[in-house]
């Protein structure tokens, strides 16, 4: 008879760092297909070095939108062609995955999903505990514009927040945002990641903080979108 084990499950949403954890990588972290026409697919790899045990893997698309407030709203997809669906990844190995269309026509925004990698519980003959993953990887298909956001800044009491809009056909994600003065000195500084889909919007929590005239601060945002900080005007 085989004893009791327990499972932790962790949920990945992968940010700006391609290790995961006890040994397995991921890469890209971001998938992108440009031109359905040209390009109908696009790949990623996970790189496995743990020495002592295998992972099962099923791999499952949603259809990836945001509502109002900015909420993730995730949909299963079957027009999402993935190759393999399943697979073994075995010690000290790779795996890669095609993930693509067979059909497709261009559109005129940016469509977005994200690919789940869900790992499968193991068959254990001893009491211990599993770790199981489940890895989520979006993948971009449309033209990359330029970024373009509107930013404006609220307060509740003492508090102050930074609502950013997107107002492209493109995502972008906030990897940080910093407040400086004139003297370009770091006033306030959030580390919130966050994703902005098309024409979408997201608030961003810098605590107490208290700031005169708005014309005299600027921002410094992080994106993914560049390898530099891109800078703005905090009034706008």
């Amino acid at each position: 008879m085989n004893k009791l084990f327990s499972i932790l499950a962790i949920s990945i949403v992968l940010a700006c760092s391609q290790t995961i954890y006890a040994g397995l990588k991921i890469t890209p972290i971001q998938m992108y297909i440009s031109d359905i026409k040209k390009q109908r697919s696009a790949t990623v790899t996970l790189d496995y070095t743990e020495s002592d045990q295998s992972k099962i893997f099923e791999v499952s698309a949603v259809k990836w939108a945001q509502n109002a407030a900015g909420e993730d709203i995730l949909e299963p997809d079957s027009s999402v062609v993935i190759n393999p669906k399943n697979f073994v990844l075995q010690p000290n190995s790779k795996q890669i995955v095609r993930v693509g269309f067979t059909q497709m026509q261009p559109q005129k925004k940016e469509e977005t999903w994200r690919i789940i990698f869900n790992e499968i519980a193991p068959t254990v003959k001893e009491s211990k505990v599993n770790f199981l993953f489940n890895i989520s990887v979006p993948l971009f298909v449309g033209v990359q514009e330029k970024v373009k956001l509107d930013f404006n800044p609220i307060y509740s009491g003492s508090q102050l927040s930074l609502n950013v809009r997107n107002h492209t056909n493109t995502h972008v994600q906030i990897k940080k945002i910093t407040i400086i003065d004139h003297n370009k000195k770091e006033i306030a500084v959030t580390t919130d990641m966050k994703y902005l889909l098309n024409n979408q919007q997201q608030n961003f929590n810098f605590g107490e903080i208290k700031l005169g005239d708005l014309k005299k601060y600027k921002l410094l945002i992080e994106t993914d979108r560049s390898e530099l900080p891109m800078e703005f005007n905090l009034s706008g």
